[in-house]
């Protein structure tokens, strides 16, 4: 009746987009390293190695909502930054590249204004004072600054120990350094705390060639590991985005140095105001504890994918020359030459089948996803971890014990094809779930004893 439409009224209560900030005078470009406190115009470029909550003190700036506490490193050097926000959460995540303009740089006399490991600090405050700002580079992130503070190339770094080693009492070492890649992310949750105040946490499981751990993310800081890169976090008035792609179960490395821990029957690590968070560092370690990694998660899959483009079945079938191996010389062919591929048949004979237990279980079709394993009745499944929607194959141990006269193969060792299931059942896996009990079972017993061809 005011004469508006629903969507004029929408567009009217939208917050209005921040304005594209200009410098009004020359800022002076410097490494972090050759920072000096005291009144100057300068910029500088940096990866957040820290992001902690400030809770807002009686001092704070007029109309400040909040203050992250931010490590921002180069190679050589470290300062911290405290940024005040009113209405936009900037959009921040460890590892992110920055450039940081500022009128300032303090000496950190206060303990709670910066840290040892970033003795200067500057104040920001982007939405009051239009001489200071921080850019996070979304799109033109060129891989700088990524090696860790004090590293040499060609030489080991630094207070490096294993996480067993730290386990052991090297947390007691000033500055202690552990090197650990992300083996699964936990689902964002909302915790609620003893004053009533509501914060974000993330729990990621990390580990290394030596033991394993529980790294914990709270506050701003829990929206790091993200895996979607269009995710917007912080409240509505962002409208920004996250600077780079997600935390990656197996293949992120970080690099933790001074981190809060809490060693009991398992081991638990937390961010403090003076740890340093390297992501992804750029060391031979770092490449080494990667290749570790996915060499653990291949022995660890619960049902890996079959892989493509490596076995051509026609070539096999009709090639002039067809092996027909025993389990027992296949496995000693494969153990004197193990860089070497060997392709024929196996005649089997199946002793075990499985196929009913596992449907009453519901774990007929099975997947992986964040390293935690996924089985349903059913060709899809959400992850626990992040939640998203994960195609299923089928559980690879429906079919158990197989032998030949020679030697057994245990139940869930052999990787089928989709091709192989559905030769082996006479159906496809969204044909086997919409057969009942009866059906199943009769199937199952027709399989029992049954002798097999397979191609490898």
């Amino acid at each position: 009746g005011d004469g508006f439409t629903e969507e004029e009224l929408q567009q009217a209560l939208q917050p209005k987009p921040a304005e594209a900030w200009h410098p009004e005078f020359e800022y002076a470009d410097y490494e972090i390293s050759d920072l000096t406190p005291g009144p100057n115009a300068v910029t500088f470029m940096g990866r957040v190695a820290n992001i902690f909550d400030v809770a807002n003190a009686p001092k704070s700036p007029r109309s400040a909502k909040g203050c992250l506490k931010l490590v921002v490193k180069d190679g050589a050097g470290a300062i911290t930054v405290r940024l005040w926000y009113a209405s936009r959460i900037p959009c921040v995540r460890l590892g992110s590249l920055v450039s940081i303009w500022t009128n300032h740089v303090s000496n950190g006399e206060n303990g709670s204004l910066s840290s040892a490991s970033a003795p200067l600090f500057a104040s920001l405050f982007p939405e009051r004072d239009r001489n200071c700002h921080i850019f996070v580079h979304q799109n033109s992130d060129d891989g700088r600054y990524r090696n860790p503070l004090g590293y040499t190339e060609g030489m080991p770094l630094n207070n490096l120990m294993t996480l067993q080693s730290f386990i052991d009492g090297g947390y007691d070492v000033i500055d202690a350094r552990i090197l650990v890649v992300v083996k699964s992310v936990g689902a964002k949750r909302k915790v609620t705390r003893r004053d009533e105040s509501v914060t974000e946490n993330v729990t990621l499981q990390v580990h290394d060639d030596t033991a394993e751990a529980t790294l914990g993310l709270w506050g701003t800081v829990a929206s790091s590991p993200a895996s979607n890169h269009n995710e917007e976090f912080g409240n509505h008035d962002t409208r920004q985005q996250l600077a780079t792609d997600g935390w990656k179960a197996g293949h992120t490395v970080l690099l933790l140095q001074s981190p809060g821990w809490k060693i009991g029957r398992s081991t638990y690590f937390n961010l403090t105001s003076a740890t340093i968070v390297d992501v992804d560092p750029v060391i031979p370690d770092a490449d080494w504890l990667r290749r570790w990694s996915a060499r653990q998660r291949s022995r660890e899959a619960i049902n890996p994918a079959f892989p493509e483009g490596v076995f051509d079945i026609e070539t096999i079938e009709s090639g002039p020359i067809r092996c027909l191996f025993t389990t027992a010389s296949l496995d000693e062919f494969a153990r004197c030459a193990p860089g070497e591929t060997f392709q024929g048949y196996m005649s089997l004979l199946i002793m075990e089948v499985k196929l009913l237990q596992y449907w009453k279980r519901q774990m007929l079709l099975s997947g992986e996803c964040c390293t935690i394993p996924i089985h349903a009745n059913a060709l899809s499944a959400a992850c626990k971890g992040c939640e998203k929607q994960v195609s299923l194959r089928l559980n690879p141990r429906i079919l158990g014990q197989v032998i030949d006269e020679t030697a057994v193969i245990d139940g869930g060792k052999l990787l089928f094809s989709d091709q192989a299931w559905r030769e082996l059942l006479g159906r496809g896996p969204e044909d086997l779930l919409a057969m009942q009990h009866d059906e199943l079972k009769y199937l199952a017993d027709r399989m029992l004893f049954c002798r097999i061809t397979i191609l490898f």
